[in-house]
């Protein structure tokens, strides 16, 4: 694995629905937010899908509302009611069989339902995108690789009727690499890239969608030649704590290259996008600039 830079091969192009994953905390709302804005400074339009209550997404697209990027809240109990009224052929009947004591108890136990029809309402905005880039903010880690294994577990549960035919429609509308994109971020930290490396090796495996892009979020920038000692040479008390941090910064980025560089090992074949490490978190517009000129968007 490589550092990403223009001397490497061209990233792949990405597909019109990008999905994007990681650990919380990782970042993965701006990634998504920044992809957003790019696809949208190219296109004109682009649209932000955001799970829950959307305040993550307000947050990082203060700054590229007027840049074209429409941001969609996909609400839960709206997406199920949404879908199982197209089961039914009524919206009205839905609430009513949502609302049954019996069925909210099944779905308290039994989640994928809710999940399945969130993941069907990202298919129906992204037919009404028309084609333009539909990137989604997909729940964390283990999560998300979840939400991607269930259409094809309940395609093969059911066989044939209503779900049947929804989860078949995801498996090809969703969960197929020429549909979509998965896009994986993480941070440069040794745990969680190796979690991360594990996620893209379970993905490619289990459910046959290899990540397209791998970004390392908050990745330490390296130490000018010669800093650590000019500042050994300074050994005041405060130079004593500026030598700790660089040797610090520099060990921390020694460590994150050699988990990258075992990626090999996994089966993972994916070159990085190495986000540099900065005194304030970008905005969405930010990480679009630096997406482009890594020719990555």
């Amino acid at each position: 694995m490589t550092d990403g830079s223009h001397a490497a091969a061209p990233f792949p192009p990405l597909a019109s629905i990008v999905l994007v994953t990681g650990k919380g905390g990782v970042g993965k709302t701006t990634i998504a937010a920044g992809l957003a804005a790019a696809a949208a400074k190219r296109d004109g339009k682009a649209v932000l899908v955001e799970f829950g209550d959307g305040d993550s997404g307000k947050r990082v697209l203060a700054g590229a509302r007027s840049s074209g990027v429409m941001h969609e809240v996909v609400e839960p109990k709206t997406a199920l009611e949404t879908s199982v009224g197209r089961l039914l052929g009524s919206r009205m009947l839905a609430k009513v069989f949502i609302g049954n004591f019996a069925v909210r108890r099944m779905l308290r136990a039994a989640p994928a339902l809710r999940e399945l029809a969130m993941l069907d309402a990202v298919g129906h905005i992204a037919d009404k995108a028309k084609g333009r880039r539909v990137v989604v903010d997909m729940p964390a880690t283990g999560h998300g690789l979840a939400w991607l294994r269930l259409p094809l577990q309940m395609r093969d549960l059911f066989g044939s009727g209503g779900l049947y035919e929804l989860s078949e429609r995801l498996v090809h509308r969703l969960v197929a690499p020429r549909a979509c994109s998965v896009v994986v971020v993480t941070l440069a930290e040794r745990m969680v890239l190796q979690e991360t490396l594990e996620l893209c090796s379970a993905l490619e495996k289990e459910v046959g969608m290899p990540p397209a892009r791998l970004v390392v979020n908050r990745f330490p920038q390296p130490i000018p030649p010669g800093a650590i000692e000019q500042a050994r040479a300074l050994q005041t008390e405060a130079g004593s704590q500026l030598v700790e941090l660089l040797e610090a910064r520099e060990a921390a980025r020694s460590e994150a290259l050699i988990t990258l560089g075992g990626a090999s090992s996994l089966g993972v074949q994916l070159r990085p996008l190495l986000l540099p490490q900065a005194g304030f978190d970008p905005n969405a517009v930010q990480v679009a600039d630096w997406l482009v000129s890594q020719e990555a968007a």
